[in-house]
C-alpha cells in the first residue's frame, strides 16, 4: 500500500455523503468549495479528529483518563494519518479573509 497518501473510505459527516478520497502526504494540498459543500467536515470533523485520536490512544492510561474523550469520526476507514497540527480558522487583524491550515 502507498504510504504517500491520506485514505479516507466512505466518510459520512455532516454534507458528507460517501466521499472516498485520497490527499498526497508532503504536497500542499488546497480545498475549495462553496459553503456548506463539506471542507471543514472533512479536513476537522474527520481527518483531524481520527488524528487526534490515534495520538491518545498512544498516552499511558494515567494520561488518557485525564484528556476528553474523543470519538470515532463518522467515517469506514482512514488510513496513513500522522499527527496533526491544525491552524484554527480565526481572523488576524482587519482582512475579511478566511484562512486555515493544518499539517498531515
Amino acid at each position: 500500500m502507498n504510504k504517500d497518501k491520506i485514505i479516507v473510505k466512505n466518510a459520512h459527516t455532516n454534507n458528507l455523503k460517501n466521499i472516498d478520497i485520497e490527499i498526497p502526504k508532503h504536497k500542499l494540498v488546497v480545498f475549495t468549495g462553496v459553503s456548506g459543500s463539506g471542507k471543514s467536515s472533512l479536513l476537522f470533523d474527520t481527518i483531524y479528529t481520527e488524528a487526534q485520536r490515534q495520538l491518545v490512544e498512544t498516552f499511558s492510561t494515567f494520561a488518557r483518563t485525564r484528556m476528553p474523550k474523543l470519538s470515532r469520526p463518522d467515517v469506514d476507514d482512514i488510513l496513513n494519518l500522522s499527527t496533526a497540527i491544525v491552524i484554527d480558522q480565526k481572523r488576524m487583524g482587519n482582512n475579511l479573509r478566511s484562512s486555515a491550515g493544518a499539517d498531515f
